[in-house]
């Protein structure tokens, strides 16, 4: 047989799965040669330590003692009793200074709704709208759209010195003042 079989009839062995015919057989073979019993030892000792481990870890808690590094320390009631008051107060600021803090609710205004006629567009909308002696807000508007102005473009600036560079100067002179001293 090749060493993959016997170490799988190795596995099913040690967990059960083998029928007794089978098993018996299996057992012979292993006494007859030599080779297949070094080949299925090691696997089945695998088999037992992890049958045995998956035993442990699946026993009830109450059953499970914990090692004395494992135990946790008795926690004082008292600093139970002391840490949920802060937390109990500092909840209360919080919702004090934050009811404190929402703007006062605001008088409500009452919206009025002008109703105009529409006024025509075009060339002659705008003339109209240029030669009424209102002078309102869209009126001033659109004059000063239709009247051009001249702009001044400003002098280029040559940028100042940035941090980065500051920085370096000042690197360089508190180097030279330390040879300075130095001397």
């Amino acid at each position: 047989m090749e060493r993959e079989t016997i170490e799988r009839l190795a596995m099913d062995r040690m967990l059960g799965e083998l029928n007794e015919d089978a098993a018996t057989l299996f057992e012979a073979y292993l006494a007859e040669h030599a080779e297949a019993r070094q080949w299925a030892e090691p696997m089945m000792q695998v088999c037992t330590r992890t049958r045995d481990a998956i035993a442990q870890k699946t026993q009830p808690a109450d059953t499970v003692a914990r090692p004395a590094s494992v135990r946790l320390p008795w926690i004082d009631r008292r600093t139970l009793a002391r840490w949920a008051a802060v937390i109990a107060i500092a909840a209360g600021l919080g919702v004090a200074i934050g009811r404190r803090s929402t703007p006062s609710p605001t008088q409500k205004h009452e919206t009025v709704i002008v109703r105009a006629a529409p006024r025509e567009a075009g060339p002659e909308g705008w003339r109209r709208v240029l030669s009424e002696s209102e002078q309102g807000f869209w009126q001033t508007k659109a004059v000063a759209m239709r009247q051009s102005q001249p702009r001044e473009i400003p002098p280029s600036t040559e940028p100042g010195l940035g941090l980065w560079d500051r920085y370096r100067q000042f690197r360089k002179e508190r180097s030279h003042e330390e040879i300075h001293q130095k001397l």
